[in-house]
């Protein structure tokens, strides 16, 4: 394979590593809060309508009948245990949306192997590699990123050193497949 085309190779494959994970496709017409809001009573007079039955009442006429007194009707509060309940509800919020891994294009899976064989014999240049085709910036500002994560100096000039071995490294394994 040509040098350029090694290049265009491992552009194509940036570009499918960095668009790799794809959303689900969800309806999002509907907010989440829209729904809660058809479940909901609308005003406060219909929620206190609606929750009227649960003020404890009902369960202190059924514990006075079950006592068996003549002329007792409600339990007093006193006589009744409180029943523990706790507000476990969250806050509504948007259900997050499912990553589904569409993977590497079939006629670029030799390119990532080899890079992947890269990163067992220098870890640098896979690192290298891997920002070079996925990152959207100046060599400058990649050779930053990749000191950060590898912890060690590196200069925007051992960068591109780096990033010329590992181009040459690619270019032997294309060569050999």
């Amino acid at each position: 394979m040509q040098p350029e085309g090694i290049k265009e190779s491992l552009k194509a494959w940036g570009a499918a590593t960095v668009n790799r994970y794809c959303y689900s496709r969800t309806d999002r017409s509907v907010h989440v809060l829209d729904q809660a809001r058809d479940m909901a009573p609308g005003t406060a007079e219909k929620a206190l309508q609606a929750l009227a039955g649960r003020d404890g009442t009902d369960r202190r006429r059924l514990m006075a009948r079950a006592t068996g007194i003549k002329g007792l009707h409600v339990v007093p509060q006193w006589a009744a245990e409180p029943v523990r309940a706790t507000n476990d509800a969250g806050r509504p919020c948007d259900l997050p949306e499912i990553a589904f891994d569409q993977g590497i294009p079939d006629h670029l899976l030799w390119l990532d192997r080899a890079i992947s064989q890269l990163a067992r014999q220098s870890p640098l240049r896979e690192l290298i590699v891997r920002t070079e085709y996925t990152v959207q910036a100046s060599q400058a500002v990649k050779a930053r990123m990749v000191q950060e994560k590898y912890g060690g100096q590196l200069s925007k000039w051992m960068y591109r050193r780096e990033l010329e071995r590992a181009m040459e490294w690619l270019d032997g394994r294309a060569l050999a497949a």
